[in-house]
């Protein structure tokens, strides 16, 4: 009986250690990530304990939802990425066997790659539930009133003219106004397939790296520390928090185009400002800097790092949701030129903590 123990516990115990080690190395290899959005967390702590309200946004039901809500996209993701790498790198002979035996070898045999990523997309999905939650506190840290600042400096850089006007002969009709609409849309998706995709990207550590740390440390400076010193509502909410009405032009223009194109911007924008009144649903109101354009720089930096052409692409979409935020009324111009600006900064300081986690890396393996 003790023979037959030994001998089966042995390969069980083997098993065991080299598993306990590849999580080892998943945590490793996502050292500077779990500091980063544990340093987050600690500061939202503290913003809670001063402000005196908690943070609903954290809690299992939630994250369980926000996981599992991730599982769908996450796969997409997936798929898209390993599709558009067999049609640009491999091209095989047989398209859908190559792609069967990718997507295999990607989801159950590459352990470590699995365990890494899956440490990687735990840690976004935690970090977005934080951000949430302090994005919320912008108004108890720091109420709302740069506004007429911000709307005169766009006037003033802008010839004396609201930069939506100068947009209006091209933007002001249903077709361009829907193509902006549906950009603003499709841009959260493209957010998700890029954190996901660099979450599973262990082959290129150092490029995962640095778009991951920029996708940190963008929604962390400029979507935290600058929304709350910056705090603003922009054009949409101009008149709603009585700063006066020389956007209803616009948003009057808009709900014209709405009674013939649908908009999701106007659905979304009314949805944000009921919760903002109400206390209740989504109520995270936030102008200044315009997140949707740093993170498009961010991805459009990334985009680089796999093909030119395909970098140029996104920094043509990058220009789209710039105008898009100024036309469908999120945003003052300003903005997104401080987006613009944080997301340089961002990446080039993720570039840094990229080499410093490859240095940390090598360390530990000598």
């Amino acid at each position: 009986m003790t023979m037959q123990s030994d001998v089966f516990s042995k390969p069980s115990s083997k098993a065991f250690g080299a598993e306990k080690f590849q999580f080892r190395s998943a945590l490793t290899q996502n050292s500077i990530l779990i500091f980063i959005v544990l340093s987050y967390f600690a500061a939202a702590k503290l913003i809670s304990l001063a402000i005196s309200v908690p943070i609903h946004s954290i809690n299992f039901s939630n994250m369980k939802w926000m996981l599992l809500a991730s599982i769908p996209i996450f796969i997409g993701s997936m798929i898209i990425w390993r599709f558009a790498n067999m049609i640009m790198n491999v091209r095989p002979e047989k398209p859908i066997n190559w792609l069967a035996a990718d997507m295999r070898d990607t989801f159950f045999r590459d352990r470590q790659r699995l365990l890494s990523g899956m440490v990687a997309v735990t840690c976004v999905i935690y970090f977005a539930a934080i951000f949430s939650f302090v994005k919320d506190t912008i108004p108890y840290l720091n109420p709302f009133s740069w506004d007429p600042t911000f709307a005169e400096w766009d006037r003033i850089l802008h010839g004396g003219v609201d930069p939506y006007i100068l947009l209006a002969p091209i933007f002001g009709n249903p077709l361009m106004t829907k193509l902006a609409d549906s950009a603003y849309s499709f841009w959260l998706l493209l957010v998700h397939f890029f954190s996901f995709v660099a979450c599973m990207d262990i082959g290129n550590p150092h490029r995962r790296n640095t778009f991951l740390f920029a996708f940190v440390l963008i929604w962390i400076i400029s979507g935290s520390v600058l929304a709350i010193l910056l705090s603003s509502v922009g054009p949409v909410y101009y008149q709603a928090f009585g700063f006066g009405d020389q956007f209803m032009p616009l948003m009057n223009m808009l709900k014209d185009i709405n009674d013939v194109q649908p908009l999701t911007a106007l659905e979304l924008q009314t949805m944000l400002l009921d919760g903002y009144q109400s206390g209740n649903g989504m109520k995270g109101i936030s102008a200044m800097p315009s997140m949707h354009v740093a993170m498009s720089w961010i991805i459009a930096f990334h985009a680089f790092q796999f093909h030119k052409t395909f970098g140029w692409l996104m920094v043509g979409f990058a220009v789209l949701i710039q105008l898009s935020s100024v036309h469908l009324g999120w945003h003052y111009a300003i903005d997104g030129y401080l987006g613009f600006a944080a997301a340089i900064i961002c990446w080039l300081l993720a570039k840094q903590l990229a080499n410093l986690q490859q240095r940390f890396e090598k360390r530990l393996a000598a």
